[in-house]
């Protein structure tokens, strides 16, 4: 190791240091800011969102011009949404709040119940009253004290947030602030996007640029396809959830709050696998609660979605975008969503196909011989996603061409077996 640095010019060694000692300092600045980094974050999603549509209004008209055109848009959906759906749906959760057992009934249940407890330990022997009557006890005593520790719990978690809160508000300044900014620094970021990757792509060795825009088009090509289309596709089962729920109510069936078991359809399709089965539940369970014919109305009115959705909408707004058996998805929404929570259910399925074509594309790299940089993954090729610029540069400058590798070479990994 000593001979390596004695090697190195003093110059370069402090320039490395330099760089280290900048990149410490940034990380340490923006780990101390992150509660207040979450409208950064929002906005680099919601830039991420919006870049196509720019760009495609782009080719029409200036730039700027775009941008605000897109904000334009946008802020006529977040209006509409606030004007005429907001006040309804909460209309319908405070409905469904106080159609809930308050205390009284609650009492009355929990009476009912121990006169039927009671009336069926006197029909029992008196040595089985006995041995009941203590194990049923020691449950109430344990579940008592369980219950005494968990509230004690709670009220110092309170307590503790309450003081963090408190101690936080310089904090929420910097997070309201940063929500104020976001507009303003999303309209610099979608503007100079090109300019923002030309300095990048300077700041990068020359050996790594093609590799490095590879795996960023690889990590593009996965996420970009699957959010934006199951954005569009919960939206769609949204609104066919509610049509439907109010074509019943027309034809004489009792389904109610039907605007928000349409918003929690949508939002439930976003996670793979079990999610339309989750926003199925809840309609189901009210239509049985008003009778067995509205319930079986319900169930066949989101069996019909389902199929809807499996046979026309899939194909055609999402399509074979992960590209990932459902076996394999279904391991990796429960690995995801116990590691990550509700946000890794919902992004299992691109995070698996991400995690799988970026390896693919480094097996190959790394291969022997190696693939050229740029060489996207079988499946990427087959949906037409082209190398980056970059990698075009680096292939005429070498003489290298991109060519497609034998399917035996290709390790498969989380791969859709047809």
């Amino acid at each position: 190791m000593t001979s390596f640095l004695s090697g190195m010019p003093l110059r370069r060694i402090a320039r490395w240091g330099l760089v280290l000692l900048a990149l410490y300092g940034a990380g340490w600045l923006l780990w101390q800011a992150r509660s207040a980094l979450l409208p950064f974050v929002i906005g680099a999603f919601l830039a991420y969102l919006f870049l196509p549509l720019v760009n495609r209004f782009d080719r029409r008209m200036p730039r700027w011009a775009a941008i605000l055109l897109v904000y334009v848009v946008v802020l006529v959906l977040v209006v509409t949404f606030f004007a005429f759906l907001v006040p309804p749906l909460v209309e319908q959760i405070t409905q469904l709040i106080r159609s809930l057992p308050d205390l009284p009934t609650l009492e009355r249940w929990a009476n009912r119940l121990l006169e039927e407890y009671q009336q069926l330990l006197a029909n029992l022997p008196p040595n089985v009253q006995a041995e009941v009557q203590q194990t049923v006890a020691e449950v109430l005593t344990s579940a008592l004290n369980t219950i005494r520790t968990n509230l004690l719990s709670y009220l110092q978690g309170i307590g503790t947030f309450l003081v963090n809160s408190l101690l936080s508000v310089a904090s929420t300044v910097a997070f309201l602030l940063g929500f104020f900014l976001v507009p303003f620094w999303l309209f610099y970021v979608l503007m100079d996007q090109q300019a923002g990757r030309d300095t990048l792509n300077r700041l990068l060795p020359t050996g790594l640029r093609a590799d490095f825009w590879s795996v960023i088009t690889i990590i593009d090509a996965d996420l970009s396809g699957y959010i934006r289309g199951q954005l569009l596709l919960g939206l769609v089962v949204g609104l066919a959830a509610g049509i439907g729920l109010g074509v019943l109510n027309m034809f004489g069936f009792q389904v109610p709050y039907v605007l928000l078991l349409a918003v929690i359809a949508g939002v439930t399709e976003l996670i793979p696998i079990i999610g339309p089965i989750i926003g199925a539940v809840p309609a189901v369970l009210l239509g049985f609660i008003d009778s067995p014919t509205t319930g079986l109305a319900v169930l066949l009115l989101y069996v019909g979605i389902q199929q809807l959705e499996n046979n026309f909408l899939v194909p055609r707004i999402v399509g074979d975008s992960v590209g990932i058996h459902p076996a394999i998805l279904m391991v990796l929404l429960v690995v995801c969503s116990q590691v990550f929570g509700i946000l890794g259910a919902i992004l299992s399925a691109p995070m698996g196909a991400v995690s799988r074509d970026v390896f693919q594309y480094l097996y190959g790299r790394l291969s022997e011989p190696p693939r050229p940089p740029g060489e996207m993954p079988v499946r990427l090729r087959a949906a037409g996603v082209a190398p980056p610029p970059e990698a075009l540069e680096h292939a005429a400058r070498i003489g290298a061409a991109l060519t497609p590798p034998s399917a035996e070479e290709e390790p498969v990994a989380l791969d859709r077996q047809e």
